[in-house]
């Protein structure tokens, strides 16, 4: 039997104030995160990120397009579409909820 793979489609802006699953932007989710664009530096942070989001390790995600780019796709190994969506979803959650709390 194969492990799933999934691939979520993305729009990051690095060089946020806080790092966060903000929701959907369109087709893709909206991710914020606090490194710069420098040196794969965001693209790092934003597998971290995924990773805690989703509930699995770093290892189980790459950057498959869009290293250079705002918009990218990451391959998700070992989580099915459905699974991934409902985990995105309740960390978004968490993140209006964090921001509420700063306003």
């Amino acid at each position: 039997m194969s492990e799933s793979r999934t691939r979520l489609s993305l729009r990051v802006s690095p060089g946020a104030k806080s790092s966060a699953v903000v929701g959907r932007y369109g087709e893709r989710w909206k991710i914020r995160v606090t490194a710069p664009a420098e040196s794969g530096r965001a693209n790092e942070a934003l597998l971290e990120l995924l990773a805690g989001a989703l509930g699995i390790t770093r290892s189980r995600l790459r950057v498959v397009s869009g290293t250079g780019s705002r918009d990218k796709i990451v391959e998700v190994t070992g989580i099915d579409a459905e699974e991934s969506e409902r985990q995105l979803l309740a960390s978004a959650g968490e993140g209006e909820a964090n921001e509420r709390k700063r306003a």
